[in-house]
């Protein structure tokens, strides 16, 4: 379900804005499509195009009001994923009424046939079908194309909440409002989730020779980059897996999530550094940063539940200082008492 949308002032606008003031404008109502526009009212035709890129992602959204209609393919190498966000009544996509929320999937190089009335809006991204299976994976989720069923609108709407999340949002681009680069993320996620699958296990029984190389990836990994920033993505990406199997990879083989397996190293490398001699000038805050824990309040519950004292006590012991005095800097020292 999509997250309730907080507009923040401080946002940076991650979207370009056209307004349209010809129906030659809607040759790219999909960027770079190349449509063929038709102006099917003789009312003025006004409205506004939206752009934004997100790692490849290309989002391109509408806002119309007059009556046209475009054809012609979507992206010659991409597929792309669209929704009309809000369709006036008299709207058709391959001379089939389309309604609100509705979902439609274009290959690379399909017709797109759609007719839009006066109010409508619409949202689209276009990825390659490698990054489109990519990203699935990351939810756990299967998005082929047998999957997706060729160039077509899918039965399913998407829900109303939903829908109305992403009409919200697209509104405020439309206005001129600054939206960050998530709304394309997020939107790319709503349609995995609603178009993608669980993959099919053919054999349930887990493959234990698999997780355990999984396993010595994911460790040269994260002992490779410890004192780093490390996201599961980054795991994922290092061990040419899912998220799904990483996750059973490490239940399986180290009764562990990732996660928790880099949080325990890491606490393992503070202790070492809090009980040498060499890092006596330092304080628990700088040690901790050092190995990526800025929490202090949480460190030392961590701390205390893995090796059974709290950070301040493995450092009196490193240096001789008694019960009281661990709860006080070493002399000379800036050594601060743990959180």
């Amino acid at each position: 379900m999509v997250d309730p949308i907080i507009y923040s002032t401080r946002t940076k606008m991650a979207f370009q804005q056209i307004t349209i003031e010809r129906i030659e404008d809607l040759s790219d109502a999909v960027r770079d499509a190349n449509l063929e526009p038709t102006q099917l009212s003789t009312a003025p035709l006004s409205g506004s195009l939206a752009f934004g890129e997100l790692d490849g992602i290309i989002c391109s959204s509408g806002s119309l009001n007059g009556r046209v209609a475009l054809r012609g393919p979507l992206s010659c190498d991409m597929v792309s994923l669209g929704a009309g966000l809000r369709l006036m009544p008299g709207c058709w996509q391959w001379l089939s009424e389309a309604e609100t929320g509705g979902v439609g999937v274009f290959n690379a190089a399909d017709e797109h046939d759609a007719l839009y009335a006066p109010g409508s809006l619409y949202a689209v991204v276009a990825l390659t079908e490698e990054r489109l299976e990519e990203e699935a994976a990351k939810h756990g989720l299967v998005l082929d194309k047998k999957i997706l069923g060729g160039s077509r609108v899918h039965s399913r709407k998407f829900p109303q909440c939903i829908q109305q999340a992403f009409a919200h949002r697209f509104d405020l681009i439309h206005a001129g409002r600054p939206v960050g680069s998530e709304a394309i993320r997020d939107l790319l996620s709503a349609f995995i989730d609603h178009l993608g699958r669980p993959p099919i296990d053919h054999n349930p029984r887990p493959n234990r020779n698999q997780y355990i190389r999984i396993i010595h990836r994911a460790r040269n990994y994260i002992h490779d980059h410890l004192s780093e920033p490390i996201s599961l993505d980054a795991i994922v990406a290092a061990t040419y897996t899912s998220r799904r199997t990483l996750y059973r990879a490490f239940a399986e083989i180290l009764d562990d999530t990732p996660q928790t397996y880099v949080r325990r190293l890491r606490l393992h490398r503070i202790r070492q550094d809090l009980a040498s001699h060499a890092e006596k000038a330092c304080t628990i805050t700088i040690i901790a940063n050092q190995w990526g824990i800025s929490e202090l309040g949480r460190l030392a519950g961590w701390y205390r539940e893995l090796f059974g004292e709290r950070p301040s006590e493995t450092l009196a012991n490193a240096h001789g200082l008694s019960g009281n005095d661990s709860e006080r800097p070493l002399p000379h020292t800036n050594l601060a008492k743990d959180a």
